[in-house]
């Protein structure tokens, strides 16, 4: 088949939608960690420079470039409002919190000084609950997450290395769901836990391997990506309604 030749598209369904897929592939886009949806755009971030690129909601590439200098190793990158986004630096072991203009409005971090069982050590992701409290998953070098009041300060950090209920094992992403539950995916303990907003264990849902990252849709669905590779979308009550490839390694 020659390169000019029309390939047919790939259509994916999760639960009773069913998605056109489009692979975008631009150098620009090389050594994508994460992304996230703010407005109308799709923010990418990257571990090399321009750590931030910017897309438009049809996957077109805008042309704009943000970088984040003090970034050793970019890994989360999550919308926390409608105009500010929480980045995740894993090894430079911050959180930094950016404007809809991706400059940095402030950050969380330790000084350079990672400690096991403390803020922080190799974080992964960071989220913001329904009262303004923030939430890190401290993944790499801690088993935990750790919660912060709005004006950033630690209030308290719950879980620890483990299989039980309530520990963790690289706790790689975190988010609400509609229903106020904290919800972790438990990466190398293949499931998605979920929490009250002060690290009271609630539930959680298996059958996953090794889930990477979350999402929510608009109408209340629990999107899991995890490295089968798939994309598995759950109801509020934790049923599998949908579930298909991500066309990658890992999504």
């Amino acid at each position: 088949m020659s390169e000019t030749t029309k390939r047919p598209c790939a259509y994916v369904a999760l639960g009773t939608q069913r998605y056109r897929v489009r692979h975008v592939s631009d150098p620009m886009l090389s050594g994508l960690s994460d992304v996230a949806v703010l407005g109308d755009r799709i923010v990418v971030l990257r571990r090399q420079a321009p750590e931030l690129v910017i897309l438009g909601p049809n996957g077109a590439m805008s042309g704009e470039g943000t970088d984040l200098p003090q970034f050793v190793c970019g890994h989360g990158l999550r919308a926390t409002s409608a105009n500010q986004l929480a980045a995740t630096d894993m090894d430079g072991h911050k959180i930094v919190l950016l404007d809809e203009t991706m400059h940095e409005i402030t950050r969380m971090g330790c000084a350079e000084r990672p400690g096991l069982g403390r803020p922080f050590n190799h974080p992964c992701d960071c989220t913001q609950g329904p009262d303004g409290r923030y939430y890190v998953a401290d993944g790499y070098g801690n088993s935990a997450v750790h919660i912060f009041d709005p004006e950033l300060r630690h209030l308290k950090t719950f879980g620890h290395p483990g299989t039980e209920p309530g520990a963790f094992s690289t706790p790689h992403s975190l988010l609400f769901d509609g229903q106020g539950r904290l919800c972790v995916a438990d990466r190398e303990n293949n499931r998605v836990q979920l929490f009250d907003g002060d690290g009271t264990w609630l539930g959680q849902i298996e059958g996953l391997y090794k889930p990477m990252a979350l999402a929510l849709t608009p109408d209340g669905l629990l999107l899991v990506s995890d490295q089968t590779p798939r994309l598995s979308a759950y109801t509020p009550s934790g049923e599998l309604v949908g579930r298909c490839r991500t066309f990658s390694t890992f999504g």
